[in-house]
């Protein structure tokens, strides 16, 4: 049901915030909020356990609170960090003139978001698996 609740309010806060405000605010500035956000989700689950045997209905609260940072955190880091990367891709330029290239501009822009984004996945399939040899 968790699960569940930051799926639905991360579509909406995507769908109806995100998507107006990056524009105003810009992406690296959506993408350190949603980063603010977790940083803020992560220490409410920290505090959680001191109170689940003693205040269970601030327990609860503290859980859904974190729910709703995280279900930010999801709605702005990849999307502001994507659009964030596809501004600053170069234009090619030949390498004997020095000029841009007129042919397939996109295909750059898009070999470079490729490789962001695997990248990003990579990280999040290796950086648990990274963590669990630390401990």
């Amino acid at each position: 049901m968790l699960i569940g609740f930051i799926g639905i309010i991360s579509a909406l806060l995507q769908g109806g915030y995100v998507r107006r405000a990056m524009s105003k605010t810009g992406e690296a500035v959506m993408a350190r909020r949603g980063v603010s956000s977790c940083g803020l989700g992560l220490v409410l689950l920290a505090i959680l356990p001191n109170f689940a045997a003693t205040k269970t209905g601030l327990a609860v609260r503290l859980l859904q609170a974190a729910a709703v940072c995280l279900a930010f955190t999801s709605a702005t880091v990849v999307n502001a960090l994507t659009a964030h990367a596809s501004l600053q891709c170069d234009e090619t330029l030949d390498e004997k003139t020095g000029k841009p290239q007129e042919a397939n501009p996109e295909l750059a822009k898009g070999q470079a978001l490729g490789r962001f984004r695997s990248s990003g996945q990579l990280g999040r399939a290796i950086g648990p698996l990274l963590g669990t040899c630390l401990i």
